[in-house]
């Protein structure tokens, strides 16, 4: 299906905006200048900041040329002439006017030209560089430059509607693509990798051959053996060893090792500048070239590192164009006055494989349940993974709340006893999570502190009037906590403890609250009403009510801009921010199979959007639920064993591919997050005691939660009142065992032998 003119265009800023947040940034800049549709000021004028000017060059090059206007000209004038100048500092004058000079040839003279005006820029004296105030101050200088050429930009025809970026929600192609296939899992990483794989058969497709290889390289799904063979073929070994990096270096294996020796020997054979024949006799007549081709591509498909990466999933032809087009013929004739918006969205049954290839994945009458049938990794001895217990010197009250700030610099929690309790670290920090091939033995975690200040303030809150009916909740805006304990929501500064403010009322209680966009809090209460505040005016704009039973969790879609509620009943309920209207009911626990028979089993305790929005987690003490949040269909279940007890708290790590669930048992579970199976259990009995003073003789995880950026680190509020932070080995995350040892022997026979 070929994409209109418009709809090219914006596919192809939905993948740039991917690759953004990704962090594929050489992909990124690529596709930029490949597709032309974009002009990226900021990366250009930091590459002048950076004085790579080839670079600025090249960059300015794939929009526009000298010979197009005068304002392009004159970008590319003030280009060599500073570059000009800087090679002055560096090798002299006459080595300057020189570079200049051959610059100067690629800049034609137009009609509205006057010849003096090229004339005056190349004088000797203007390449010269008079005192070292030049060299001190370089950087003012590139800056100066950079204000110009923005200038230029500005007014340039050739660069007109390329500068700006359109608006668009976070991850907004992750979740349209999410949005119209909504049980794909993929075969290996998950819809992620399916993306990646869509995108790559798009630039394929476009031919933007330049940014193809280098995406194949940034995001690791795919090794393109072919390309390998044809950059060996055209002798450009450096091109081939750097590919070959990206996805392996030579300590790896002795597969990986064997690779690069076989690069190696090619460049030597290409240093004799002339084909070596074989020998006369030789049982084939393959060259020594043609033999070490073949080599490498023999290697890669032993590799351990490498041949789950060399199948390219099948698809239609412009899969991608063909997903993007159903949905914007989908989302074009809706407008935001439609209250029925989720409704009717076109749905595809599979990304990237063929139909045949997901039979039987789902049951077309509903989802099959997932019992816990644990054949996954076991963690006994801290030995076993990187554990850190925060220090603490408060009350060893059980932790009722727990969470990360935004930015994952700093540990909130709350205590039974109304008391609040933080830690931090500084941003200096900020790379302990960033995980090496190898084990990470020590100094994983940066040295965190319980934030104390000077003051000796505590944010403590109002101890609720009945304690048995108390429920305590928080949420976090800027360096503002809005917190409560059953009584009044206060209103904290987390730098200095200090009280601000309180509001709400003791009857009915706030028993659960968040931040909405546009300046909104949504606050549940325990009648079962949920009110809007407008934090700005400090009113109530709305009072929601649909629900007979106290609100339990609220949760907020940018994707779908609605609001889901949940009551203790098990009743979900989805509202229209537009128009705050209800537009969906379901009961939650309506047909579901579950080993516990107890009337608690029903009561939802948790319910999160998936990262991408699409998706609502459902938590109940006996099972866990995906739900799809436009219909409220119940899409997967996962029913722990009975001897886990109840499960005391569930959440999804920051990339969506695993969940996190502790047990009043004390252990806590990774869940690959599709198919809901368990990867591994941590049993958190080996890590902790109670302490000397708690009478509480079992411990166990009250609450999980995970890092807003780094998937594999979770910590966990515990009975005794610990907090502890948990991280794997291995770079392969939770569920992976150790990398094997290389034993350093390779032997060309035993591949050939093959």
């Amino acid at each position: 299906m070929i994409l209109d003119e418009t709809n090219r265009k914006n596919l192809i800023f939905l993948i740039l905006q991917f690759l953004s947040e990704e962090g594929y940034e050489k992909s990124l800049h690529l596709l930029e200048q490949d597709s032309g549709i974009f002009f990226n000021f900021s990366y250009f004028s930091n590459v002048i900041l950076d004085g790579n000017w080839k670079e600025a060059e090249d960059y300015l090059s794939a929009f526009t040329t000298p010979d197009v206007n005068t304002f392009s000209r004159n970008m590319f004038l003030d280009l060599f002439k500073w570059k000009a100048s800087e090679a002055s500092d560096r090798s002299g004058s006459s080595e300057s006017v020189n570079i200049f000079y051959k610059d100067l040839r690629r800049i034609p003279v137009l009609k509205d030209d006057s010849f003096n005006d090229l004339v005056e820029v190349i004088a000797v004296d203007d390449m010269r560089v008079p005192d070292q105030t030049y060299c001190v101050d370089k950087a003012s200088v590139r800056a100066k430059l950079c204000v110009d050429l923005l200038e230029l930009a500005d007014n340039n025809p050739s660069l007109l509607g390329k500068r700006v970026f359109p608006k668009l929600y976070k991850s907004a192609l992750m979740s349209l693509i999410s949005l119209i296939c909504p049980n794909c899992s993929g075969a290996k990483g998950g819809l992620k990798e399916d993306l990646i794989c869509l995108i790559l058969q798009f630039l394929h497709e476009a031919k933007y051959k330049n940014t193809l290889h280098k995406l194949e390289q940034e995001a690791k799904v795919f090794f393109n053996l072919n390309y390998l063979g044809e950059v060996m073929k055209l002798g450009k070994l450096d091109k081939a060893e750097e590919y070959l990096a990206a996805f392996t270096i030579s300590d790896n294996n002795k597969y990986s090792k064997a690779m690069f020796l076989e690069i190696q020997k090619l460049k030597c054979l290409e240093s004799t500048k002339w084909e070596v024949t074989a020998p006369p006799g030789s049982p084939d007549n393959m060259s020594p070239k043609r033999k070490l081709h073949a080599s490498v591509g023999m290697l890669a498909k032993k590799n351990p590192v490498l041949r789950d990466k060399l199948e390219f999933p099948s698809m239609e032809k412009s899969r991608l164009s063909t997903l993007i087009k159903q949905t914007m013929d989908w989302w074009t004739p809706r407008t935001c006055n439609t209250p029925n918006s989720l409704e009717n969205v076109p749905v595809v049954p599979y990304l990237c494989r063929t139909p045949s290839s997901l039979k039987n994945k789902f049951n077309k009458t509903g989802p099959r349940k997932k019992a816990d049938n644990f054949r996954g990794k076991e963690i006994n001895d801290p030995s076993e993974c990187n554990a850190l217990v925060l220090p603490d010197y408060c009350s060893e009250e059980r932790i009722v709340r727990l969470t990360y700030s935004p930015s994952g610099d700093y540990i909130l929690a709350l205590a039974e006893d109304t008391t609040h309790k933080l830690w931090t670290w500084s941003s200096g920090q900020n790379e302990f999570c960033k995980h090496t091939p190898r084990m990470l033995k020590e100094n994983v975690f940066p040295q965190p502190r319980l934030h104390e200040p000077q003051s000796g303030k505590t944010m403590k809150n109002e101890v609720a009037t009945s304690v048995q009916n108390s429920t305590s909740c928080f949420a976090i805006k800027g360096s503002y906590l809005f917190s409560t304990s059953g009584g009044k929501i206060a209103v904290f500064d987390v730098k200095s403890f200090e009280k601000l403010a309180a509001f709400g009322s003791h009857t009915p209680t706030a028993t659960h609250f968040i931040f909405i966009p546009g300046d909104l809090l949504a606050v549940g209460l325990d009648d079962g009403s949920i009110f809007i505040h407008c934090l700005s005016s400090r009113k109530v704009i709305e009072k929601l009510e649909g629900h007979d039973q106290r609100i339990t969790c609220l949760a907020f879609s940018r994707c779908f801009n609605v609001l889901i509620s949940s009551g203790a009943n098990g009743e979900l309920c989805v509202w229209n921010s537009k128009s705050w209207v209800k537009v969906k009911r379901n009961k939650s626990s309506d047909k579901i199979c579950t080993r516990h028979n107890h009337e608690s089993s029903s009561v939802v305790t948790h319910i999160q959007f998936d990262p991408y929005e699409i998706e609502l987690l459902v938590v109940h003490e006996g099972w866990i639920g995906v739900y799809e949040a436009r219909t409220l269909d119940l899409l997967m279940q996962w029913v722990p064993d009975a001897s886990n007890g109840l499960i005391t708290s569930a959440t999804y790590s920051s990339d969506g591919e695993n969940i996190y669930v502790g047990f009043r048992s004390g252990s806590i579970k990774i869940l690959d997050s599709k198919p809901l199976v368990t990867i591994c259990r941590i049993n958190l009995t080996a890590f902790t005691q109670p302490g000397p003073s708690n009478m509480r003789l079992e411990v166990y995880p009250t609450v999980v939660a995970a890092h807003p950026s780094h998937p594999s680190q979770i910590s966990a509020g515990l009975s005794n009142g610990k907090v502890i932070v948990l991280q794997p080995l291995w770079s392969g995350g939770w569920g992976e065992d150790a990398p094997p040892e290389d034993d350093g022997d390779y032997s060309d026979s035993s591949d050939n032998n093959n």
